[in-house]
């Protein structure tokens, strides 16, 4: 008892740290966290049945390893996209023919663009990339699941980004208001041209459709209601801001969704699989043993 009474607050400190660590990588401003917390509310509906001295453990362990991942994979990112730039020989080059397909730009989604839905759809598609997938990952630690964690780290992320990178490598396309000219309506105010070229590659299919529709698919199957609609409306959002920006053109966004379906079905066989279920075994019993000793 009193080795539960040191040990477990001090995993709780560890991860307040980790989590407070989550919000600093991107700079989360206050309307992402308070997000965050509106969506961790009616949690206890898809709560899993464990003590959290079996959970936490092996839980706090897997929350630390996907924060590294996010902390260190934007720069890693940025550096493939480098190499990318320099050497890559793309086998398709779509600019001109996405551009000649009728309602491809998604000029329909902006015949109504007031100031404050510009603020909002922007605000939703600068934070959405890491937001909508890290509300999905706290909220599944918080419900002391392992396939849970398992199946959002992989359909939102981990499946993504390396069978990602086989159409970024392959396909050229760049974003609807570099191809037609017209201003950025993000006003991402970028120091140089090269800068520019490197962030309008890699449109197709769009990640930024594929992760925010990963977690919509997947947070569909969870007990509250109240998730469900949280959830629900920021990722649609997401998907449209991508439109409404003129960041991504509508074969992409539809790509997207196919491409995070995949991801999706394969990471829900993957966690059903007995090899997974063992590990779900020996996940849960490292906190018994730690406990024990």
């Amino acid at each position: 008892m009193t080795k539960h009474f040191i040990i477990m607050p001090l995993l709780w400190l560890i991860t307040a740290a980790v989590l407070i660590g989550v919000t600093q990588v991107d700079g989360w401003d206050l309307l992402s966290i308070l997000l965050l917390i509106v969506a961790l509310y009616g949690t206890k509906k898809d709560m899993k049945d464990i003590p959290w001295v079996k959970f936490i453990p092996a839980g706090l362990a897997t929350l630390i390893i996907f924060f590294l991942i996010y902390k260190y994979a934007n720069p890693l990112w940025n550096q493939v996209i480098g190499w990318q730039t320099k050497n890559i020989k793309y086998m398709f080059k779509w600019n001109e023919w996405f551009n000649s397909i009728p309602y491809n730009d998604g000029a329909w989604m902006r015949l109504w663009q007031p100031a404050w839905l510009t603020h909002y759809m922007s605000w939703v598609y600068r934070n959405g990339f890491t937001l909508s997938y890290w509300i999905c990952i706290i909220r599944a630690f918080f419900t002391k699941d392992v396939k849970k964690m398992g199946v959002y780290a992989l359909g939102g992320y981990l499946l993504q980004t390396p069978f990602i990178l086989i159409f970024y490598n392959t396909v050229f396309l760049q974003e609807v208001w570099f191809v037609q000219g017209t201003p950025d309506i993000l006003v991402r105010n970028f120091k140089s041209a090269a800068e520019v070229y490197t962030t309008v590659l890699n449109c197709f299919p769009s990640m930024h459709t594929s992760i925010a529709f990963a977690a919509l698919l997947l947070s569909m199957k969870e007990k509250s209601k109240w998730y469900r609609w949280i959830i629900g409306i920021y990722c649609i959002s997401i998907i449209i801001s991508t439109l409404y920006l003129k960041i991504h053109w509508v074969l992409d966004v539809v790509a997207g969704m196919a491409f995070a379906y995949g991801c999706v079905s394969l990471a829900e066989w993957f966690i059903h699989t007995r090899m997974f279920n063992k590990f779900e075994v020996k996940f849960e019993g490292i906190g018994e043993r730690l406990m024990k000793k």
